[in-house]
Formats: C-alpha cells, structure tokens, sequence
C-alpha cells in the first residue's frame, strides 16, 4: 500500500522571503564572475560555482569578501533600508536620498546608470527627476524587498512603487516596464501559478514598450541548447532585449529548480548578476526560501539585516 503525502501550499511568508532571499543569493553566487563573458574562463578559474565567492580581484567588485552583493545588490539593500525606515511603506524621497547618500560614501562599481544619474544630480536635477536613459536589467532587478513590504497594497499601488523606484536610476519606459513585468509576474507566483504559465500569462499582458512576448518567443525558440549556448546566443549583455531573453531561456530549462537555474546562470556569464537578481525573485516566490540551498543564506553578510527586514515588514 502506497502512502500519499499531503504537500502543504506555501504561506506568504515563505514565498516572501523566498523572494528577498532568492534575489540577493542569486547576485551574490555571481559575485567572483560577474561580466565576464568568456564562459570558458569562469569554468577554468572557478569550476562549476557552486557556492558563494569573494570578487574577483581583477574584476568590477575587487576587495569585496564571500557572501558580499554587487553594486546591484547593493541598492537593492538600500531598497530595504529604506522600506524599513518609513515602517514598510515605499516613500520615494527617502529612498532616493539614501541611494545618493550611499554613493557619497561608497567606493562600489558605478555603472552607466549610476554615473548618469550622479552626474544629473551634481547639475542640478531633483533627486526623483535624475534617472538615466538606461535600458538595462539592472534598475528593475532590485524591487524584490518592495514586492515583499507591500504585498498587501492593491496591485496598481505596488506597480506604481515598481515603476518609480526604477526610475530613480532608469527612467527609460522599457525599464519601467520590466519592473512592472517582474511584478506582474510575481503576483501569479504567490497565487501558486507555475514558473511557466506565469511568464506567459503576464507576457500578454499590456506594456507600454517592452514587446515581452516577443521576448519570450526568442527565448523558447533556443529550447534544445544547454543554458550556457542559448544564453551565448540570446545575448549574455545588460540591455532588456538581451537580459530578458536570458533569463526566461534559465526559467523555462530550470523552472523548478532554484540552485541549478542560479548555478547556471553563472555558468553563462556576462551581467549574470542582474539576472541572478530578477531569477531569484522569481523562483524564490515559486517555490519559497526552502527551495535556496541553506549554505547560501546563511553566509550572506546582509542575512541579519534582511531577517530584521522581515520582521519590521511583518512576515
């Protein structure tokens, strides 16, 4: 006689900060290899990564330890800080103003967007007006504590957050719009949609710019390679029409299993930490914190400060 076991549905909870958890393991496992392209010098100098490593020395993160995040993981930290500050309420200004105070005081890598939002500041724009023209995965990649702390607001008042904190950096309407995907397509995760009906589902829905749909044709279409090629063939670089394709290629192979999509995409190279972020949310809302490796968490340096997070924002 076989013995069925009851599988219990994930409570928010878990779903939450699986999310949170998901996006800042999965931009720190990139850490030591981030942007470099060539997959098979992240092979020979790291094997396969499957753990969290320090920057590489001659790399964009150089002096930052094991279980350190990137300059994305950074502002998505700052995010969260500032979530917790105004009792998990998103408030622009306050974000806005720990971003740039951070970067007063920080020697992290400062990308294109940074750069250009720094240097719009210094002449004189409001903190709120000075985004880039970027159009790159990385500004959209870091809501995951916002989807987190407002999870119990009404879904256009969550979208809009999505939309403005991206802007902050990223004030192109493409990357607004994939801030609003991720979002779209978290809120299907925590209703217990599967990985792939929730990309599909919340690809037809409508945009302003990003064409997702079409996006996400390219990716199926590369459904017979391994990750590493259908990645080096989509594009491993920033910009949406390469990261977005990237990313659902990951999703579709390794929806249902959190480690090997993160450990893949590594494997693939190139802005693997952006990706890592936006594919750790997403799986983390799948399958909750259970399904992250537990050596990952737990040698996270931000772990207390995300657990704090947690119980200031009432999960």
């Amino acid at each position: 006689m076989t013995t069925m076991t009851a599988v219990m549905p994930l409570t928010v909870r878990e779903r939450c900060a699986g999310l949170l958890y998901g996006a800042l393991v999965g931009d720190s496992l990139a850490l030591g290899a981030h942007w470099i392209y060539d997959q098979a010098e992240i092979a020979r100098r790291w094997g396969r990564v499957m753990e969290l490593q320090a920057a590489a020395p001659d790399g964009y993160h150089p002096g930052k330890e094991r279980g350190a995040q990137t300059h994305y993981g950074d502002q998505t930290l700052i995010l969260l800080e500032s979530l917790e500050a105004c009792g998990g309420n998103f408030v622009m200004d306050d974000f806005a103003r720990r971003w740039r105070g951070f970067w007063n005081e920080s020697a992290a890598y400062r990308d294109h967007a940074t750069k250009e939002t720094l240097a719009r500041l210094e002449e004189g724009c409001g903190l709120t007006r000075a985004g880039s023209d970027s159009t790159e995965l990385g500004g959209a990649a870091r809501i995951a504590p916002l989807l987190a702390a407002l999870r119990n607001e009404d879904q256009p008042t969550i979208l809009a957050a999505a939309r403005a904190q991206t802007a902050l950096t990223h004030a192109s309407p493409v990357a607004m719009d994939a801030a609003e995907f991720i979002a779209q397509t978290v809120f299907l995760l925590m209703r217990g949609v599967t990985v792939a009906s929730a990309l599909s589902m919340a690809a037809m829905l409508s945009y302003r710019t990003l064409r997702v749909e079409e996006l996400l044709r390219q990716a199926q279409e590369t459904h017979d390679l391994p990750v590493t090629e259908a990645v080096e063939k989509l594009g491993a670089s920033c910009p949406l029409d390469k990261a977005l394709p990237a990313v659902f290629a990951i999703l579709l192979r390794h929806g249902d299993d959190l480690e090997e999509a993160l450990v893949e995409n590594v494997m693939a190279g190139g802005d693997s930490a952006a990706r890592g972020l936006m594919l750790g949310t997403i799986l983390g809302a799948a399958h909750g914190w259970r399904a992250i490796p537990a050596r990952w968490p737990e040698s996270l340096a931000a772990r207390l400060k995300i657990e704090r997070f947690l119980k200031t924002v009432g999960l």
